[in-house]
């Protein structure tokens, strides 16, 4: 398993730290019924559910709707109470999803800490306002600033733990995802609180506003869909333009993997050529926990990739332990020293002929899906192509 760099140990240490009283409160609030139990079970299962369908802003980042849940619960619950819904939201999610120990201690902390100073300054401000007089001016400002810092705390975060992970730059990409992520928090977090307000007043305007949150989150996730296609598109002109541009095998791979690091989650990586006769797969590059590998061969019986090339088709394994059983195929015979928990492999196709597989493996379950499978597909094909030029 690929080791954690030890600052983002020491941030995930200090998030648990910042987050425990909070948690502690939480847990006091509803012992002692200052807060209604069936309120705060609701909003929870509430959080879990809308956490289900995420939509991927960038390979290891994932923005899901649960905000509405939290901000509901800010308004309605104590800071302590509503970080115990929000930490426990997402702590069932990580669970579901089979997320490494560490990874579900993280995001719950995480989730927990930006949830309760956002709370924690939503009635800072509607106890400030409230004075100055106007009731119902002072719950939209609180709710607005609530909004703000909920936000800014889960950018933050994120931006913190990519930079401990080694895994961000402050370059072009970095800031495009940014702002994507930023704005569509923002769309549907103060759609939210808005409508929750105008709720509060009148029940009855949950009818329009369940139907305008339900198509605005179609919405994003579209618009997010199109831009993912977009770039993807753009990865695979980049890959065709360094396969034009050498001979070196060895070289266009390592562009090509440059450029799959742009659009998917890697921590292993491989472009192996079949030799049927002699029964061997030879690995012409290898990556692996940060470095490449000396190219080696293999026996191809019992291996995803002599199944891939038999079979002329890509194989994804979203979760690799759940998934061999079920699809029936062979236990794990790794090249390398990672465990993954997600995996692609796609075939090389030479005149339509599968001459070898490409492969990208992935620590964290579920990290890959259709659409990756589809870019994998066609970014071996252009690795084909390379090889053949070649030789």
């Amino acid at each position: 398993m690929k080791p954690v760099p030890r600052t983002a140990v020491v941030l995930v240490c200090v998030t648990v730290v910042l987050a425990l009283p909070y948690l502690v409160v939480g847990a006091i609030d509803v012992a002692n019924d200052r807060v209604r139990v069936e309120v705060v079970a609701v909003l929870l299962l509430l959080a879990f559910i809308l956490s289900l369908r995420p939509i991927r802003v960038h390979p290891t980042i994932e923005l899901s709707p649960s905000d509405v849940a939290v901000l509901t619960g800010i308004v309605l619950l104590t800071p302590g109470a509503v970080a115990l819904v929000a930490a426990g939201g997402r702590l069932l999610t990580d669970v579901v999803g089979r997320k490494r120990r560490i990874q579900v201690v993280r995001n719950t902390a995480a989730v927990a800490l930006a949830t309760g100073i956002a709370a924690s300054a939503y009635r800072f401000v509607l106890n400030g306002a409230a004075v100055a007089g106007d009731a119902a001016a002072a719950t939209i400002v609180a709710g607005v600033v609530a909004v703000l810092v909920l936000v800014g705390l889960d950018i933050l975060q994120i931006v913190a733990l990519q930079r401990a992970l080694g895994s961000f730059t402050f370059d072009r990409g970095a800031r495009q995802w940014i702002a994507r992520t930023a704005r569509a928090q923002l769309v549907w977090s103060l759609a939210a609180i808005i409508t929750l307000e105008v709720v509060l007043i009148e029940p009855w305007f949950l009818v329009p506003g369940i139907p305008i949150f339900i198509a605005g989150y179609v919405d994003i996730r579209a618009r997010f869909a199109a831009e993912r296609r977009a770039r993807l598109l753009a990865i695979l002109v980049d890959i065709g333009h360094a396969v034009a541009m050498s001979l070196d095998p060895v070289t266009v791979f390592r562009e090509v993997f440059a450029q799959v690091r742009k659009a998917l989650d890697v921590d292993a990586f491989y472009v192996a050529i079949a030799d049927q006769p002699r029964g061997t797969l030879s690995f012409r590059y290898l990556y692996e926990n940060g470095h490449e590998i000396e190219p080696e061969e293999s026996p191809i019986e019992g291996t995803l990739a002599g199944i891939c090339i038999a079979r002329d088709a890509p194989l994804l394994l979203r979760d690799v332990d759940r998934d061999r059983a079920r699809l029936g195929l062979p236990e794990r015979s790794a090249w390398g020293t990672l465990v993954e928990r997600s995996l692609m492999v796609a075939p090389l196709r030479l005149q339509g002929r599968p001459i070898g597989a490409i492969s990208v493996q992935s620590v964290r379950a579920n990290a890959y899906d259709e659409g990756d499978l589809e870019l994998l597909a066609a970014i071996g094909n252009e690795a084909a192509t390379a090889i053949e030029r070649a030789d």
